[in-house]
């Protein structure tokens, strides 16, 4: 199943960008984020991301004029550029719109309506999808991405994972090497630590689905560092691998 669209952030706050990274990805997105203009307008150039999510002050000429510049430049022209603003002036929005921005949204606005106005804007230009998917990465078998899974007896046992998102993993096994801990669909997997070469995360696990040697299992309770840890792993191995197709 293909990914959603690919969105291009920028914004002068690291937090800022990984919020909207989280939320994107969440939603199934393929988000890059760029600490300058500079970089922005190099990969806005290459044509491979249709939406441009940006943050925008008032005083900020710089961000205006590559907003100016890419409404107005014939291989940018049909990129969308959605402005995050903060406290803005009627004046600040009139100009916007005079060089051609109309999609606007507060940068205090809820994050439910963040999320509406990019699917929304996404539909717009043929991206239909199912809202409850996520950026999914396959792990090559030669990476022996594993959990383990704490046993009874407090020891813990290998699976290994085929894909790793936002929500869960996929888990899969042989006839030869079947899991110690029975799969049943509802069953709660307590404390398992994931192992996928750099990511290291306890979790708990809750199992949705049993089929074919295979079982799709559902992140728990994860607080906000792990989501962090596991948002950054999945993030640098979508660009990195380039899995936008």
């Amino acid at each position: 199943m293909a990914l959603g669209s690919k969105i291009l952030i920028y914004s002068n706050d690291a937090a800022e960008s990984e919020k909207f990274i989280r939320l994107l990805m969440y939603q199934r997105f393929v988000p890059k984020a760029v600490e300058s203009i500079a970089y922005a307008t190099m990969a806005l150039a290459s044509g491979e991301y249709p939406i441009f999510l940006c943050t925008y002050s008032e005083d900020d000429s710089t961000v205006f004029d590559h907003l100016a510049f890419m409404r107005q430049d014939h291989k940018m022209r049909s990129i969308i550029p959605v402005v995050m603003l903060n406290k803005p002036t009627p004046e600040c929005i009139t100009n916007l719109i005079k060089i051609g921005c109309m999609n606007f949204i507060l940068q205090n606005a809820e994050q439910q309506v963040f999320i509406d106005k990019i699917e929304a804007i996404a539909e717009s230009i043929g991206d239909i999808r199912d809202k409850r998917q996520f950026a999914r990465i396959e792990i090559p078998s030669y990476e022996n991405a594993q959990l383990l899974i704490t046993a009874r007896n407090g020891n813990k046992y290998p699976v290994r994972v085929s894909n790793i998102s936002m929500g869960g993993l996929q888990l899969i096994w042989s006839q030869e090497k079947m899991p110690v801990q029975k799969m049943v669909t509802g069953d709660i997997l307590v404390n398992g630590l994931l192992i996928a070469k750099n990511l290291d995360l306890y979790t708990d696990l809750k199992i949705i689905s049993v089929f074919n040697y295979k079982a799709g299992v559902q992140f728990m309770g994860l607080n906000e560092e792990r989501q962090s840890k596991l948002c950054r792993f999945i993030y640098e191995r979508l660009l990195a691998e380039k899995i936008v197709n």
